[in-house]
Parts: structure tokens; sequence; C-alpha cells
């Protein structure tokens, strides 16, 4: 980027992993102001939220299911089934729901 001339903007919410202790060339860290981040991020305006309800949902009636086998350990969960509900809940939020984030955030054209 420095030998190319290109100047890059990042912008940043105020997570305390989000902040280095040197300045960058080249890059200008722009920190968003506290409690802004749900304005401006269509993903924090509801589109986590709606997804983390479908896996929790998924979640749940799997642990109904388990407890209705009689295993032992019904929140128990390997990594393949996990991601399988990942896949699934993901495509439980519908484009309604993005639609409806993007404008809540305002900004897009």
């Amino acid at each position: 980027m420095h030998n190319q001339n290109r100047h890059i903007c990042l912008t940043l919410n105020n997570f305390s992993g989000h902040y280095i202790q040197y300045e960058p060339q080249n890059v200008k860290l722009l920190y968003f102001e506290p409690n802004m981040t749900s304005f401006i991020q269509p993903l924090d305006a509801g589109i986590i939220r709606c997804f983390k309800a479908h896996y929790q949902r998924e979640f749940c009636l799997r642990a109904i299911e388990k407890d209705e086998l009689r295993e032992h350990d019904i929140y128990k969960i390997n990594l393949l089934e996990a991601m399988l509900m990942v896949k699934e809940a993901w495509k439980q939020v519908d484009d309604l729901t993005i639609q409806h984030c993007w404008d809540y955030a305002k900004i897009q054209g």
C-alpha cells in the first residue's frame, strides 16, 4: 500500500481488542462513538439477534429430542452438529429481516 501511495480508512467499534499500540502508515483508524455500533452496523441492528434466536430454538429442540430418548447429557454437542445447526439457523434468517436492518442503519443508498 505504501509503495502504491494507497490510503485506507478502517472503521472500528469500541471493543477493547481493536485498540493497537502503534500508528499504522497509510491506514487511518476511525473509531465509532460509544454505543453507536447498533446504529451503524446492520448486523448489530438485529441480524445477529435473529440468527441467535433461530440457533437457540434448534438447540432447544435438539435437547428435548435427546431427553425424550433418555440420553444422559442432553446439551452435549460436537463440532459438526453445531456447524450444521449454525448453517440451518442462518438459512432461516430471511431477506426481509436483513433488508429491515440495513434500512434501520440508514447507510445504504
